[in-house]
């Protein structure tokens, strides 16, 4: 069954987004724990060779690397690449805070830290568990360092979203406004995308209603003043151009509902 979770900010726009299944996140551990294994290979093999020179010295670094590699390469890749491993990547899964907000980098260290008390005593069993009970389905590491796993989907074509002759070149092009738009959350981002999406089919009133919410709601958290000459609905498509441009849709994008 689709699970969901929902986050409702300030300004009492709520942001939807579907949790990752305990099977698709097992999937991308165990894909993460083939490429640890393989950088540990590679590892062990130059070690190896740099022993013949080097000796115990050559010993010292490799079990330095296994050590980077079993404790600290998890949470390095999640932090870099926004809630994602490779293995994430792959299954369409990325890590987030419980806040819809971007995970930060002790929040990645503490997930993947307590992990060795979700692989107790053996396959994962107390992480599952503890997933399969949970309303959320975190596992230990997830309550320990308030995060959350979503499930994403794949993002339509720019032009769909944000026709051209909606966008506005001057706004566009603002530094200001590009820079500002890096703080967009993936909640948000989606539910930019979304409504932009949906416009058409919405009643008028709803259409106007929606809009307006999440311009005041990007208004307020940005601090990107809306144009005189923008309706609420432009603000909002504008904006959404602005992200897509400066970050092009990846083949999964967090799914989030505006309400």
């Amino acid at each position: 069954m689709r699970s969901t979770y929902e986050v409702r900010t300030p300004e009492n726009v709520t942001f939807e987004f579907e949790l990752g299944g305990i099977t698709s996140r097992a999937i991308a551990w165990a894909l993460d724990m083939i490429i640890v294994a393989v950088l540990l290979f590679v590892c062990v093999f130059f070690a190896g060779l740099l022993s013949i020179a080097a000796g115990g010295f050559a010993q010292a670094l490799m079990f330095i690397g296994a050590f980077v590699l079993m404790w600290w390469f998890t949470a390095i890749t999640e932090w870099w690449m926004g809630g994602q491993t490779l293995g994430k990547k792959v299954m369409g899964l990325r890590t987030i805070q419980s806040s819809g907000l971007r995970i930060t980098f002790v929040q990645a260290v503490t997930r993947n830290l307590v992990r060795i008390v979700d692989l107790l005593p053996a396959f994962y069993l107390v992480g599952g568990l503890s997933a399969l009970v949970d309303s959320r389905t975190r596992r230990l590491g997830d309550m320990a360092a308030g995060t959350i796993v979503i499930r994403e989907r794949r993002s339509p074509l720019p032009n769909r979203i944000v026709p051209q002759n909606k966008r506005y070149n001057t706004f566009i092009a603002d530094p200001f406004v590009a820079h500002a738009a890096r703080r967009i959350t993936p909640p948000e981002r989606e539910a930019m995308i979304k409504l932009a999406l949906r416009r058409e089919a919405l009643p008028l009133a709803t259409r106007h209603s929606l809009f307006t919410r999440l311009a005041r709601h990007l208004e307020a958290r940005l601090s990107v003043p809306r144009p005189p000459y923008f309706s609420e609905e432009k603000y909002v498509l504008n904006l959404t151009a602005v992200v897509l441009s400066s970050s092009p849709p990846t083949k999964n994008d967090a799914k989030g509902t505006l309400r």
